[in-house]
């Protein structure tokens, strides 16, 4: 089976300085589901407050800005249940990992459903790597990009 592909935007983890904020994308849960497990890895490893997003149902990113190192990172997401692995995979190759900041095809827009609370840390943009990625528009099957963008 063949996917289509489309181009996305998104951050990675990694900051200037060297450092990783951390990121989730959890599939296949509800947002309680979400909830409890962010909240189990946020008291285990003293994170800061975790921004919950979603644009569709069982879909859930996050965001903490927490600053960790790479390590860590795989630490947190390998003691998060209903973590997205084709996420934690592309995570460990590239050594970053990369959420999408806008709207995938078909879905409503991003918004916040929950917050975590536990303290504040400032969202520094200007650490924040920016990139532009492709991904298939189904989860199942071979995507392949032909020809220009």
């Amino acid at each position: 089976m063949y996917s289509d592909t489309q181009t996305l935007e998104g951050a990675t983890s990694l900051l200037k300085n060297g450092k990783h904020i951390v990121m989730w994308d959890l599939e296949d849960c509800s947002l309680d589901e979400a909830k409890e497990t962010l909240r189990n890895v946020q008291k285990k490893y003293n994170l800061a407050d975790i921004y919950i997003v979603s644009d569709a149902e069982r879909s859930y990113r996050a965001w903490c800005y927490s600053f960790v190192d790479f390590k860590t990172l795989l630490h947190i997401l390998l003691d998060t249940d209903h973590l997205d692995y084709i996420f934690f995979y592309y995570t460990v190759k590239r050594r970053k990992a990369t959420l999408r900041t806008n709207n995938k095809k078909g879905r409503v827009k991003q918004k916040i459903v929950c917050v975590l609370w536990s303290y504040p840390m400032p969202i520094i943009k200007t650490n924040i790597e920016r990139v532009d990625y492709d991904t298939g528009l189904e989860k199942r099957g071979l995507s392949i990009l032909l020809g220009e963008r």
